[in-house]
């Protein structure tokens, strides 16, 4: 079973407009809006692959039961944190040929006393359903740096059997644990801007990320650098690997980076080997590009893209 942890998802508006200017009056004609943030999305593309995740999410509010009236229509399984505050917003605007525009709000604000209410719900619900994957998706809201890291020190500390740990966040949060954590996730999927901020470095290709990583190997054991158009650069197991995605007409990429996770879990659970994980996390991220919707990853689609993922050891 895998657990999806998102503690601090969002109500999604997303706008397709051919023509969108600052400072006047835009009138689109229609909007998606759906129940997301980042593990939402991720739970979502879990579910077109064909495995059902349990989503762990705060939610709060007259936005929270918007939230969570949409998440019915899920094939993954909610389970909610209540709190006080407003469950945030989100809007995402495509347009004038592809630029993404994006306006998100902060979000409520995680204290110390939640904070080890959500620790202590994670794992009873670990427990409960014998979880042996656990995704952390996306930001959270808190003036405590070591959030994150404390989250993974408490489970490798509570958890006996052996779980897969994933993360996917980025800024302060993968600083810590990439730099400054005594224990570690197993997989990141920073993408090349992240991980530029991450190392302290800015780089723009992917032969800097290959130069970097042959001097500077990761310690996290699965990391994918995700380059856009260019592809990726994986280091897993200490070895690199080039990754060229499939040619697609671009529709939206919002998600793209949370159905990758999705790809890498559905790999893990099945006990893939380490090119296969990135075939089917490369495939299940680009099906996502070729969607309208945030989170999608048709399983029909993904089949037919993994044979057009190309990697090349290093």
């Amino acid at each position: 079973m895998v657990l999806i942890i998102t503690l601090n998802p969002s109500i999604d508006l997303l706008y397709f407009e051919k023509n969108f200017s600052l400072g006047v009056h835009n009138r689109f004609q229609n909007s998606i809006i759906m129940a997301a943030g980042k593990g939402i999305n991720c739970a979502r593309a879990l579910s077109y692959l064909g495995t059902k995740a349990t989503a762990l999410s705060l939610v709060g509010g007259l936005s929270g039961e918007f939230f969570k009236k949409h998440l019915e229509q899920e094939s993954f399984y909610p389970r909610y944190i209540p709190i006080d505050a407003e469950t945030r917003h989100s809007i995402t605007i495509m347009h004038n040929d592809n630029i993404h525009t994006e306006i998100v709000e902060t979000g409520p604000k995680v204290d110390a006393p939640l904070k080890q209410e959500i620790f202590d719900t994670i794992l009873k619900t670990i427990i409960e359903q014998n979880i042996h994957i656990v995704s952390i998706n996306g930001s959270v809201h808190t003036d405590d740096s070591n959030f994150y890291n404390d989250l993974i020190q408490f489970l490798r500390s509570n958890i006996s059997k052996p779980i897969k740990i994933l993360a996917d966040f980025s800024r302060a949060s993968l600083d810590q644990i990439f730099n400054h954590a005594t224990e570690q996730p197993d997989f990141i999927k920073p993408n090349l801007n992240e991980f530029s901020e991450l190392i302290g470095q800015n780089l723009t290709s992917k032969e800097q990320v290959i130069d970097y990583l042959r001097k500077h190997p990761s310690p996290i054991p699965y990391t994918f650098v995700s380059c856009g158009e260019q592809g990726a650069i994986a280091q897993f197991n200490n070895q690199l690997y080039n990754v060229t995605a499939p040619t697609i007409d671009l529709v939206n990429p919002t998600g793209s980076g949370d159905s990758t996770v999705a790809g890498a879990i559905y790999a893990f659970q099945h006990n893939m080997a380490d090119e296969d994980i990135i075939r089917y996390a490369t495939a299940s991220g680009t099906a996502n590009a070729m969607e309208n919707g945030v989170g999608v990853a048709r399983r029909e689609i993904v089949d037919k893209l993994l044979s057009q993922v190309m990697i090349e050891k290093i």
